[in-house]
């Protein structure tokens, strides 16, 4: 299955600044991007031909296509130019889960694609304002598994306060600076969701105070002892089966106790990704980590669903 790397964050915070950086040193994959508005990407020096109105090939090998109408529909047609990988830039207002729904519940998709990683851009120069004011950014670092920091040229005690609030909004992201709008490639596409459930704690909880419908709360829980995959994506499977509005994403890193392999196991909504095991696992990486992201389950459902959760991990 191809690869799918989902690139988000509000408006103006250098997500088309990084993506012109990617195209014209992309390595040796051929990338294939999809964007709202191709013509924003600087990429006249590289252009090579235009294939369609739509898509534009580069002399770097990757393509750049415009998203018009139906996300699925420009997802096939740059399919059949049968790239290593795909980027997808969202707009600066998306929300990632209906995204990251509609794309697993999508079965001729889901044969093809995979969602390798969501990757947030964020400013430094204003990100405590947007906090304040955006709930779209809570939702997009909430679903973030990378964050860039852009616009690093404000001062230390500036910066410094970005990386703080990153961490307090999305404490399991692995979070790098970019340099000129230049992030390192092999750690912006790495498909292992490098920091998705680090740094969790038993029943450890952050409490995220949104705007209206955006407020939601993350949940990290981890054993020290490997569990078997089975039970734990059951439990998935029925938790989103039953509770999938709420239940607005599951990331979890597990080590197998039958196979001694750690796997990924994740899902947005009602969707359910199957496990997928990591060549690469992080180093030093035992037992499970798990991250649930949810809105508006009352205390006691959060504390079932917790102690269910842990159940299934030492079955």
């Amino acid at each position: 299955m191809i690869p799918l790397h989902i690139l988000t964050g509000f408006l103006g915070s250098g997500k088309t600044t990084l993506l012109s950086r990617l195209l014209q040193d992309p390595g040796p994959e051929r990338i294939a991007v999809l964007v709202n508005e191709a013509g924003e990407i600087a990429l006249d020096q590289h252009l090579v031909e235009a294939i369609d109105e739509d898509i534009v090939a580069l002399s770097s090998g990757c393509a750049c296509c415009t998203v018009r109408g139906e996300l699925h529909a420009a997802l096939e047609r740059v399919l059949a130019l049968e790239p290593a990988r795909i980027v997808l830039e969202t707009t600066g207002l998306a929300d990632p889960a209906p995204i990251l729904h509609g794309l697993s519940s999508d079965p001729r998709l889901a044969r093809r694609l995979r969602v390798a990683s969501v990757i947030a851009v964020a400013d430094a120069s204003r990100i405590d304002e947007l906090l304040e004011t955006q709930p779209e950014v809570r939702r997009q670092l909430a679903f973030a598994d990378r964050i860039v920091l852009t616009h690093g040229d404000v001062s230390p005690q500036r910066l410094a306060r970005a990386r703080e609030l990153l961490g307090r909004e999305a404490p399991g992201a692995e979070l790098r600076e970019a340099e000129s709008g230049r992030i390192e490639r092999a750690w912006l596409l790495a498909e292992e969701p490098l920091g998705a459930v680090r740094d969790a704690s038993d029943a450890r909880v952050w409490l995220h105070h949104g705007h209206g419908q955006a407020s939601f709360r993350t949940h990290s829980v981890e054993v020290a002892e490997p569990a078997r995959i089975e039970p734990a994506e059951l439990w998935m499977r029925l938790v989103c089966g039953i509770d999938g509005p709420r239940v607005l994403r599951i990331k979890a890193l597990v080590e197998c106790r039958d196979s001694g392999g750690v796997f990924v196991l994740q899902s947005a909504q009602h969707a359910v990704a199957p496990p997928r095991r990591l060549a690469r696992p992080p180093a030093g990486f035992h037992g499970a980590q798990v991250v649930v992201i949810e809105r508006g389950l009352d205390e006691r459902s959060r504390a079932a669903l917790l102690d269910s959760l842990r159940s299934a991990l030492r079955a």
